[in-house]
């Protein structure tokens, strides 16, 4: 059996005027005259056949009570046209839903929820952004001693006793006594680059959220979108707003560890 609640995107206790906005949202999207893909025009059939059980208080009723697993009182159908038609009797064990369409209905009841959490990540994304691109501040430390944090990184430790680690074979450039110009981003201050106050020589801070793993705010942005604008169903939706929380609390990890 079908779930319509599924179907239209919806909860089971979802009011008569919801279960009509959402027909009309998903009938306008993907009416034939905007949406020329095969696929629309299997979906429209199915929206338009949801509607029609669900838009039908009675129809809507029984409905209800074949997903809940609930007897009903039987009611002889009207006569048929043909005497020869034998309407095919219902198999016992469809009445009851099955656990993926009990999962699905849960998503369904909760998707305005994963939607909100992809765009609260999307706007996180468009801050990063802003981060990265706006004009970086600049402090001036002292090098008070660096030291082999690996076989490719340096860790130097500032007057201020932070620490920040660089490629090794850059930093060596670097003279124990001079000063050094730190840029950081303008909005979280994440360390972005090194300067030699005298040979102004430049090093970028690799290891950071801005540096070897810029590719986590950018699939971070990918799935933002994906969850918030692109529709490929309940699950789909639903699933990525999992992904998306959990590529944000990583995030914020990131971003406290890669700050000094």
């Amino acid at each position: 059996m079908k779930n319509y609640y599924f179907v239209l995107g919806i909860s089971m206790y979802a009011s008569e005027a919801e279960i009509k906005r959402a027909y009309r949202k998903l009938a306008l999207q993907f009416h034939p005259d905007k949406n020329t893909s095969q696929q629309a025009e299997i979906i429209i059939k199915e929206i338009n056949e949801a509607y029609e059980v669900l838009g039908d208080p009675l129809r809507k009723a029984a409905y209800d009570q074949m997903l809940r697993g609930t007897t009903t009182e039987v009611k002889t159908p009207p006569a048929h046209r043909d005497p020869r038609y034998r309407p095919k009797a219902r198999q016992r064990g469809s009445l009851r839903p099955t656990r993926r369409e009990e999962i699905l209905a849960m998503m369904a009841a909760h998707l305005r929820y994963a939607i909100f959490v992809s765009r609260l990540t999307l706007l996180f994304s468009i801050v990063l952004i802003a981060d990265y691109s706006l004009p970086q501040t600049q402090t001036t430390e002292q090098i008070r001693s660096h030291y082999e944090d690996g076989r490719s990184t340096l860790k130097i430790v500032l007057s201020d006793g932070r620490s920040v680690t660089v490629n090794r074979l850059a930093a060596l450039k670097i003279s124990r006594e001079t000063q050094l110009i730190i840029y950081r981003s303008a909005l979280f201050s994440i360390p972005m680059s090194l300067e030699e106050e005298h040979t102004h020589n430049r090093i970028p801070i690799e290891i950071s959220i801005y540096g070897n793993f810029i590719f986590w705010p950018i699939i971070l942005l990918a799935t933002s979108l994906m969850g918030t604008f692109y529709w490929k169903g309940v699950e789909f939706r639903f699933n990525v707003a999992i992904v998306n929380a959990i590529l944000f609390i990583l995030t914020i990890v990131f971003l406290q560890v890669h700050k000094f």
